[in-house]
């Protein structure tokens, strides 16, 4: 009899185990069934119209488009537009509003006073932000984006050279002729 009783209990205790088991993984498919729906949907893309020139100081228009599942034009309320992030981590927010065409922004931007390299974002509503990587603010006297003379003065120093050395050898010729002793 002794043995009957330690199978059964082997038994019970196998099976409450297999119903622990079921009733944790049910839980679990429950959980993940119905939070599915609520992450489902919940990114978007959003895409410059342009890259503007961005001189330090100047206000500019930004436009951009965000599209939901890269698809669909998303018809957003708040917090959309385009902040800018200093290297001290201080951010510039410039709210933008949707125009005639749904999923279309506009946002007046105006750059940092100091030229130099930034961060900016587009921020879309409930999506989040999404990152366009790093801004270089120029200074309005740039050397890179003003016109100096200083490049046309060099290539006509350069042909000045080129036609001095040239008269130089022509001369150094005719002297050569006009220098021969002739036999006599």
């Amino acid at each position: 009899m002794g043995r009957g009783v330690g199978t059964n209990m082997a038994r019970n205790s196998h099976h409450r185990i297999a119903r622990l088991t079921a009733a944790v993984a049910a839980s679990f498919t429950i959980l993940i069934g119905f939070s599915a729906p609520a992450i489902a949907g919940g990114w978007a893309v959003g895409s410059l119209d342009g890259i503007p020139e961005s001189t330090a100081g100047e206000t500019v228009e930004v436009g951009f488009t965000i599209l939901q599942h890269g698809v669909t034009p998303a018809d957003l309320a708040d917090d959309v537009g385009i902040e800018i992030v200093g290297t001290d981590g201080t951010i510039n927010y410039f709210a933008a509003e949707q125009d005639e065409t749904i999923g279309h922004y506009t946002a007046s931007v105006t750059f940092p006073s100091t030229a130099g390299e930034y961060e900016w974002n587009i921020r879309m509503g409930w999506f989040g932000p999404q990152e366009l990587g790093s801004l270089n603010v120029t200074s309005g006297n740039d050397p890179a984006t003003t016109t100096t003379v200083w490049p046309t003065v060099r290539w006509a120093m350069v042909t000045l050279t080129a036609v001095l050395a040239a008269v130089a050898v022509s001369n150094l010729a005719a002297s050569r002729r006009s220098t021969r002793v002739l036999p006599s």
